[in-house]
């Protein structure tokens, strides 16, 4: 019986001066990580937005250039124009995120689409990240459609 005394207490490590200055160590830790562990959450959260938005994008230029392509009566390239603006602005909507200033797209066409036959639409937004990674990263979409 004593044998298993001696051996039980040698597991138990003493207190000792070094182990009690050891007590604040892992807020210090703590401290140092925390910043990194930070940045990494909000780098993901920025650049999942980026690829939220890019899909809105490409989602609105979809539909603007089936709009667009849609065959209307005495169309013109006036008219093809604005049905697809109508369209990707409406696609857009509310559904873009941003923090701060509202992202409205800029919207561009080939030059000719009746002559063409394809009404290209182009879009581009500039999205601001989060604090840190507030950096404007441009992010564009662009959808073709043959005319009905």
């Amino acid at each position: 019986m004593s044998a298993m005394r001696a051996d039980a207490d040698r597991l138990h490590a003493p207190t000792t001066e070094r182990a009690q200055s050891q007590k604040g160590s892992a807020l210090v830790e703590f401290a140092l990580i925390l910043p990194i562990f930070l940045m990494l959450i909000f780098g993901m959260v920025t650049f999942s937005l980026a690829l939220y938005n890019k899909t809105v994008l490409t989602m609105a230029t979809r539909e603007g250039a089936r709009a667009g392509a849609k065959y209307v009566a005495n169309r013109t390239n006036t008219l093809i124009k604005s049905n697809a603006t109508t369209a990707v602005t409406g696609a857009c909507g509310n559904h873009l995120i941003s923090f701060g200033t509202a992202m409205t797209p800029i919207i561009t066409f080939n030059a000719d689409p009746i002559t063409d036959k394809i009404l290209t639409v182009k879009a581009r937004v500039n999205y601001t990240g989060l604090y840190i990674f507030s950096i404007s990263i441009p992010i564009s979409a662009q959808s073709s459609m043959r005319l009905e």
